[in-house]
């Protein structure tokens, strides 16, 4: 009869750690799923920007022309107070852009919200900063920080591997 009761209250030990330990479980698979759930979306707010957002479109296919370093240099100049019309439009454009590309960078690097090969997808606007060394010191005097040094990580990683957008 001893050994029936001690079966019994071992039996029920293990039911009550079971629970705790599928609820716990349980628990954790629902924070990753919402986890899983609010990454996805962010990543598909950044790439709906990306491509849908005419001011991003229009800087990057501006990041594209040749021989664009004199403009570079004189639009992001920290004097340029003189912009044209159109050169205040376009410094905006770039400014949406840089922003968004600075919120995909600080997502891996500092709050790692996401990780690099989840924001492979973004790699070629990326690679596109590359071009146009004179970005970085607007860059430094602007608070994109986090961008520069993402986008120099990028360059060495694909080094060879050239990506269009």
């Amino acid at each position: 009869m001893r050994r029936l009761i001690d079966f019994w209250a071992f039996v029920s030990v293990l039911v009550v750690f079971g629970g705790g330990l599928i609820t716990l479980l349980r628990g954790l698979d629902r924070g990753r799923r919402s986890l899983l759930s609010k990454k996805a979306a962010l990543l598909t707010e950044l790439h709906d920007q990306l491509d849908k957002n005419p001011a991003i479109r229009h800087a990057v296919a501006y990041l594209k022309e040749s021989d664009l370093e004199k403009k570079l240099e004189r639009l992001l100049a920290p004097e340029a107070a003189s912009l044209t019309e159109a050169e205040a439009v376009i410094k905006e454009d770039l400014d949406a852009l840089f922003q968004l590309l600075n919120r995909i960078a600080h997502a891996v690097t500092i709050t790692k919200i996401l990780t690099r090969e989840e924001t492979e997808i973004f790699s070629g606007y990326f690679r596109l900063l590359q071009h146009h060394p004179i970005l970085s010191q607007y860059f430094y005097n602007s608070g994109f920080l986090d961008l520069w040094d993402f986008a120099q990580s990028w360059m060495e990683k694909l080094s060879g591997d050239e990506t269009e957008i």
